[in-house]
């Protein structure tokens, strides 16, 4: 994510041989001394100083967030009263549940190419327009197709929401403040997930499915109504051959200093839009390395088994001990408010202490909660005390997740990806994220049969040990870095 690359101008090509020159002598592959300089400077430009155009990107990413996850917790008070009042069998109320999962990969996998050809911010008001669709569709399905059609929309608007939310932000925010601004699609998302269970709690009692649903429109139009005033890419805008307007969408989000700085080493990057547009770069000599990443990352994330965890942690819950429907949801719900909580301490640590740090941390305390769960489902049978250390490990696992790899994939996948593949590369890394949840959370309950949770929360261990590798070794520190500093980490060696 193998035919020729794009050419270096002069100036990335000096940084780009200072670089090598600069690894080669200190013996590792961290980035050369003037970088940190640059580091040193960016991290001195205060958020306070943002100009007004940055916040409402900033708000842009908390609404596209609470849309996914608003999507994510509305449906489990939902299905119930949809299940009696559309007459839905067991097989079609989990095909509407998977539904949003295979609209979302497919959306994944398109909206690299969309945004890559319409613009970043083109696809993001699509993304918006979609989802409210899917929800009118859901609102007013008098059957199983068309809530089936619904949720498939939706999902679909969700997918593009995931990658081009990100994608955007990470190209239109100053490197001080990129973190925690993208980071917040993650907390937002995470609100969403607590708002939809709020939501559908509310409408309880009435039993009105179709009300919960339409409460979404509200964030789905002001997601649309806020984007139409947002600049566009102007990294975007330098690929399509159009710097005065890249220059004049710069200075809309950044400082007049970083404006200039950031103009001109964009104008020296020249990558032809002929060769950027090749899904065949993606395996190109000094691309790849960085792809490779990123794909993993996106694989790894959903190997950790959140997705699946959160979906089915009242049914764990209930078979560990926690009998009783009211326990295990109240446990759920604690899961969900600890998910929340932390990933705001995530939001204001991302920036200061580093991905890669927040990262092996996170892998490495989740590694040891499934572990712990695993030994309790191997050692206990089901009783009280299996339920509450259950929901122990539960909150455990949420909490290093929420810190470490919630907090760090959508940055990780987006910074690390070089500008002619980086909407290919977080099309296919979010694709493959996507499919990988739809799958683990199809075979989970599989896997409990043959091997109990003790099996499967041990597999779960497995995958996010490797993680945790894939953390300490081939991930680079991106923190307070420009773009263009990371894309020569990866590339300078082959283009130097």
């Amino acid at each position: 994510m193998v035919i020729g690359v794009g050419r270096c101008g002069p100036a990335a090509a000096n940084t780009a041989s200072q670089q090598n020159a600069d690894t080669n002598r200190s013996g590792d592959a961290s980035f050369s001394e003037e970088s940190h300089m640059t580091v040193t400077t960016q991290e001195s430009f205060s958020p306070a100083r943002l100009p007004a155009m940055a916040w409402l990107a900033i708000a842009i990413a908390a609404l596209g967030g609470i849309l996914y996850g608003y999507d994510i917790g509305i449906i489990a008070g939902a299905l119930v009263f949809m299940k009696g009042a559309l007459s839905l069998s067991g097989s079609e109320m989990s095909l509407i549940v998977a539904a949003v999962l295979g609209g979302g990969s497919l959306a994944t996998l398109i909206g690299g190419p969309i945004a890559d050809a319409i613009g970043r911010k083109a696809t993001l008001l699509i993304s918006g327009v979609v989802f409210a669709i899917g929800v009118i569709v859901t609102a007013m399905a008098a059957g199983y197709a068309g809530a089936l059609g619904g949720r498939l929309i939706q999902g679909i608007g969700v997918g593009l929401v995931t990658i081009v939310v990100p994608l955007y932000l990470v190209e239109v925010m100053p490197p001080a403040v990129r973190g925690r601004s993208v980071t917040l699609f993650q907390l937002f998302l995470t609100f969403g997930i607590l708002a939809g269970y709020l939501v559908g709690y509310f409408f309880n009692a009435s039993g009105d499915w179709r009300a919960m649903f339409i409460t979404a429109l509200a964030p789905a139009v002001a997601f649309v109504l806020l984007g139409l005033a947002l600049p566009k890419s102007p990294r975007w805008l330098i690929k399509k051959g159009r710097p005065s307007e890249a220059r004049a969408a710069l200075a809309r989000t950044h400082s007049a200093d970083e404006t200039e700085s950031t103009f001109n080493e964009l104008a020296a990057q020249t990558d032809e839009e002929g060769v950027a547009a090749r899904w065949s770069l993606l395996l190109a000599p000094g691309y790849r390395r960085a792809f490779f990443l990123a794909l993993a990352i996106g694989l790894l994330n959903q190997l950790t088994g959140i997705n699946t965890l959160l979906q089915f942690n009242t049914v764990i819950l209930d078979q560990s001990g926690l009998s009783g429907g009211a326990t295990a949801v109240l446990g759920s719900v604690t899961v969900g408010l600890t998910n929340f909580v932390v990933t705001i301490i995530g939001l204001m640590l991302i920036d200061r202490v580093g991905r890669r740090p927040l990262l092996i941390l996170g892998t490495a305390g989740a590694t040891v909660a499934l572990a712990f769960m695993a030994l309790i489902h191997l050692l206990t049978t089901a009783s009280a005390f299996q339920g509450y250390a259950t929901l122990a490990g539960l909150i455990g696992f949420v909490i290093f997740f929420a810190i470490g790899p919630g907090i760090v994939v959508w940055l990780a996948i987006s910074e690390v990806l070089p500008l002619a593949i980086r909407a290919k590369g977080m099309a296919v890394a979010l694709f493959a994220n996507s499919l990988m949840s739809a799958i683990l959370a199809a075979v989970f309950m599989d896997i409990v049969s043959v091997a109990g949770y003790a099996g499967a929360f041990g597999l779960l261990a497995i995958a996010v040990f490797v993680y945790m590798l894939v953390a300490i070794f081939p991930l680079p520190e991106t923190k307070g870095r420009k773009l263009e500093e990371i894309e020569t980490h990866f590339l300078g060696e082959a283009h130097g």
